[in-house]
């Protein structure tokens, strides 16, 4: 357990002027880093044992304050001091005390104890979520263009729409805000970061989140995806719906895709496409989505069962739209009518879990089957 304090403040000190202010009380002795030239740690100075630990200058956005604090609205730079109990626990924490309000004055700020803070009020009830989801997903194949799938979503995102575009970014919290590092950030963040994780992606209304799978030929299912998932409340007006399709097609034609989809969902977690148990290509999904796109390959295999909606071939692929509008769910608009053959469809037979594929499809692109023995065909 430890005893935890934060200052809030205006201004930046460096490792130097934060030693300055420790050591303005004697009983005090800072621990330099000497390769980054930070503090590594405060000690007693009469016995050189372990004081506390000192965090900080942090840069922070107004959502990474603390919740019902709008007092510290404009303090935007944090710093962190934790105390661990132990025999001198009480001395230690008297001394980080008196530290943290010396620190608070130097920055023009103000300390909070999260030990004395009281228990924040009720929140009030979350608005309700809307009431549909847009899902959009796009599948290709690994190959020597594989890192770069980043860069063509961004790019794709930026000319036709920029709504799609993600707030930061990453492997793990905090991200990266793509504000400051833009296009190339990600871009970079992905090759070096990404070959083995998946990068997830953080958005600003209408874009909730998505993700971004590894792009290293490792992988057992040798395949990568691409999730975005929208509010479609704010995707309903038919410039915005427009924008949506040719972002949607330029991205499939840009990365290659064997197969993408773009579909309205009553859930947020409920994709088109089933989840695959180990990462493979699965199969097309059990609905027919508002958008598909299909590879020339995958289009002369399924072509001919495409009776209803409308077709657009072209050489880099088949485009399918199975309504005018992707307000309408699919649940609503294709009950009861077929979408394509059950051998195009994955096995969906665990009962605790519908969404997973429990087996892959008896008709793909052979090129989509993977090699691995793991991989279970019905």
């Amino acid at each position: 357990m430890s005893y935890d304090l934060d200052v809030f403040g205006t201004l930046s000190l460096s490792a130097r002027q934060l030693v300055d202010v420790l050591v303005e009380d004697r009983a005090l002795h800072a621990q330099v880093d000497p390769g980054s030239g930070g503090i590594s740690a405060v000690v007693r100075a009469d016995s050189g044992e372990h004081c506390f630990i000192l965090d900080g200058p942090t840069r922070l956005d107004r959502e990474d304050l603390p919740e019902g604090r709008p007092d510290l609205a404009r303090l935007r730079v944090q710093y962190s001091i934790s105390v661990t109990y132990d025999g001198q626990a009480e001395e230690n924490t008297a001394l980080a005390l008196a530290f943290a309000d010396r620190l608070a004055q130097r920055v023009k700020g103000t300390v909070v104890d999260w030990q004395t803070e009281p228990e924040p009020a009720a929140a009030p009830p979350p608005a309700p979520e809307p009431e549909y989801f847009l899902h959009l997903e796009w599948f290709r194949s690994l190959d020597d263009d594989s890192d770069a799938f980043a860069a063509h979503y961004v790019a794709s995102a930026e000319e036709f729409f920029p709504r799609a575009l993600p707030r930061a970014f990453g492997r793990w919290s905090p991200f990266a805000k793509f504000a400051k590092e833009g296009a190339a950030g990600i871009d970079r963040i992905y090759r070096e970061e990404c070959a083995s994780q998946r990068m997830q992606i953080s958005g600003r209304k209408p874009l909730l989140y998505g993700f971004l799978d590894a792009w290293s030929r490792d992988q057992i299912g040798e395949r990568q995806r691409l999730g975005l998932v929208f509010d479609a409340s704010t995707l309903l007006k038919p410039r915005l719906a427009g924008a949506v399709e040719a972002f949607f097609i330029d991205l499939a034609r840009r990365t290659d895709s064997f197969f993408a989809c773009a579909d309205v969902r009553r859930s947020r977690y409920s994709p088109p496409v089933a989840m695959a148990r180990w990462g493979e290509w699965a199969g097309l999904p059990r609905e027919a989505p508002w958008l598909s796109w299909f590879s020339p390959d995958y289009a002369a295999l399924v072509q001919s069962h495409l009776t209803t909606g409308e077709l657009r071939e072209s050489d880099r692929g088949l485009l399918h739209v199975s309504r005018p509008s992707p307000a309408i769910p699919a649940t609503a608009s294709t009950e009861g009518e077929p979408w394509v053959p059950e051998d195009f469809l994955p096995l969906q037979g665990d009962a605790d879990d519908r969404r997973l594929a429990t087996a892959t499809a008896r008709i793909m692109p052979e090129r989509l089957r993977s090699t691995s023995g793991l991989i279970r065909i019905r």
